[in-house]
C-alpha cells in the first residue's frame, strides 16, 4: 500500500471545514439560507459575497447532506495528495466561475443554493491530473462524472430528484463547475512552464 504524504491529515482540513460549515449553516434554518443563497437580482444590486456564499447554503439537510458527502468522496479520492492551500484557491476559483457563469450565461436563473457546482469542478480538478498520469481509476470516475454532466444536460431531474433536494436541481452549474475546473488545471499545468518562459 502506498505510504500518504507526510502530513496528509493537513491536507484534509479544508474539505473537512467546508463540509462543518455546510451542516452548521443549514442548522441556520431559513433566515441564514435567504441571507447567503444567490439571488440573481441582489447580486446586481450590489450583494456580491452572495457569488460565494451561495455554494455554502442549500435546500434542506437532504440536500446539504448529499454535497457534505460527495465533499467527503472527493477529498478520499484525493488520497491526502492536495495542499490545504490548493484545495483552498480550487475551492474559491470554482465558487466564484459558477458564480460569475450563472450571472453572464444564465439570466433565468433567479436563484441558486448548494454546493453541487463546486463540487462537479472538485472531482474534475483531483481527477484529471491522476487520469493523465494513467491512473486507470481516475480515468472511470472521471468519464462518469463527465457522463453525467451531459445526461443531465438533456434529461430533466426527475421529480423524485426535486422531492429528494426539496427544490430544482440547477444543471448549469453543475456544467460551469466541469468548465471552470477545466481552465483551472489547464492553467496549473501551464503555469509551471510559463514561469519559466
Amino acid at each position: 500500500m502506498r505510504a500518504l504524504p507526510k502530513r496528509s491529515f493537513v491536507n484534509w482540513l479544508v474539505p473537512i471545514a467546508l463540509a462543518c460549515l455546510v451542516l452548521v449553516l443549514q442548522a441556520g434554518g431559513e433566515p441564514v439560507y435567504e441571507a447567503l443563497r444567490y439571488e440573481r437580482v441582489a447580486v446586481l444590486g450590489g450583494q456580491p459575497w452572495r457569488l460565494l456564499s451561495a455554494h455554502a447554503v442549500h435546500l434542506g439537510w437532504a440536500h446539504g447532506l448529499m454535497n457534505a458527502g460527495g465533499l467527503a468522496l472527493c477529498a478520499a479520492l484525493a488520497a491526502g495528495t492536495r495542499s490545504w492551500r490548493a484545495w483552498a484557491a480550487a475551492i474559491l476559483v470554482l465558487a466564484f466561475g459558477v458564480g460569475i457563469l450563472l450571472v453572464v450565461a444564465s439570466p433565468q436563473a433567479t436563484n441558486y443554493a448548494g454546493l453541487s457546482g463546486v463540487l462537479y469542478g472538485l472531482f474534475i480538478w483531483v481527477l484529471m491530473p491522476r487520469a493523465l498520469r494513467g491512473d486507470r481509476t481516475a480515468w472511470i470516475v472521471l468519464i462518469a462524472v463527465v457522463a453525467r454532466i451531459g445526461w443531465q444536460m438533456f434529461h430533466p431531474p426527475s421529480h423524485a430528484q426535486r422531492v429528494l433536494i426539496g427544490g430544482e436541481v440547477m444543471v448549469e452549474a453543475h456544467l460551469y463547475g466541469a468548465l471552470c475546473a477545466l481552465v483551472l488545471c489547464l492553467w496549473q499545468g501551464a503555469w509551471p512552464h510559463l514561469r519559466r518562459a
